[in-house]
């Protein structure tokens, strides 16, 4: 989507709903964004809808006047289960950021949950989240793991190599993003915290806020498919702006949070990623605009930080070359979009 200033968007964003339908009492706020993902956002509507099974839920769809049929489906769904999803739009294109931001302070459950309209949850998923969230209480957020999809819904791979998991703020920093943000539920009580963000900025950032408030739990159980490359994708479609924004998410973790080592640990994971960005894409350019600023960042200083970045370049590399030899259940190459 396209990253928008923030600013009091009060003014110009309107909901599409019912308000004497809606649900009572919520347990968990589904948070979907949605921009240009008409292809897929019935699949993602239906798999959130699926899960009202098991708990009282309310979806949440910021639309963000998407080109495409986008709307057209959110309104269809709304008209159809009124008591359960709020269509949240507006005249103009706001933004990711503020689209986010307006669902998020229209949200009323006492979990929240967040779900991109290009992905689709599994049976299931949210229940088994809210039991783990209930049994843990200095447990924060809670994600899960994710089977990678393309654009047909056909298994590529999984999203990650971690299992299961507690991760608190300096362990998320050291080995960068490997969380997939369609799995996550977390308590309203964090809401405050992540409204803090007023820039445009990606996943990471909302996930090392949250890691300030305690740790984070990921359950390496696939209860996810996320889509790679659709039409909607900044990842896919502006990975410069990705790029600059990981970096923004870095630095915006308080230095007193953590150590010198963890900081030097996530700058090197950061070069790591440049570096190999740089070999898939070929613009050796990418690693000359980014070293050194990154090394100029890092507590350790140039030769100590090369060298991490070094051994995590090496140690991802090793990684890839078991995955190539190890076989799923069909008898392919294992494939992971990150390895951790």
């Amino acid at each position: 989507m396209t990253p928008a200033s923030n600013s009091d968007v009060s003014h110009d964003s309107h909901e599409i709903s019912d308000h004497l339908a809606l649900v009572k009492q919520p347990v968990v706020s589904v948070l979907m964004l949605a921009y240009n993902h008409g292809p897929y956002l019935a699949q993602a509507i239906d798999s959130v809808l699926a899960q009202r099974t098991d708990l009282p839920i309310e979806l949440l769809i910021g639309e963000d006047c998407s080109t495409d049929n986008t709307r057209d489906v959110a309104l269809r769904y709304q008209e159809a289960h009124p008591d359960i999803i709020r269509v949240i739009t507006a005249d103009r294109n706001v933004g990711s950021t503020l689209n986010h931001r307006r669902i998020l302070l229209a949200a009323r459950g006492e979990f929240y949950a967040y779900l991109d309209g290009d992905d689709y949850w599994l049976p299931g998923k949210l229940l088994r989240q809210i039991n783990y969230l209930r049994e843990h209480s200095d447990c924060v957020a809670v994600f899960t793991n994710a089977q990678t999809v393309d654009q047909n819904s056909q298994s590529i791979g999984i999203f990650n190599d971690v299992g299961d998991g507690q991760f608190g703020l300096g362990a998320l920093l050291r080995r960068g993003n490997f969380l997939n943000n369609s799995s996550v539920v977390y308590r309203a009580t964090s809401r405050s915290a992540l409204l803090e963000i007023e820039v445009a900025s990606i996943d990471y950032r909302g996930h090392l806020l949250l890691a300030r408030n305690g740790f984070l739990a990921h359950l390496s159980e696939p209860l996810v498919s996320y889509r790679i490359g659709s039409t909607g994708s900044m990842v896919a479609h502006d990975n410069n702006r990705v790029r600059q924004l990981y970096w923004e998410a870095i630095m915006s973790v308080p230095r007193e949070m953590v150590t010198d080592d963890d900081l030097a640990h996530g700058i090197a994971d950061f070069i790591r990623r440049v570096f190999y960005r740089s070999l898939r894409t070929r613009q050796i350019k990418l690693l000359r605009e980014w070293l050194p600023r990154a090394l100029r960042a890092s507590p350790y200083g140039t030769t100590r930080t090369i060298l991490l970045a070094a051994g995590s370049i090496l140690r991802i590399a090793y990684k890839e070359v078991i995955g190539r030899i190890r076989k799923d259940a069909r008898g392919n190459p294992s494939k992971v979009l990150y390895r951790r």
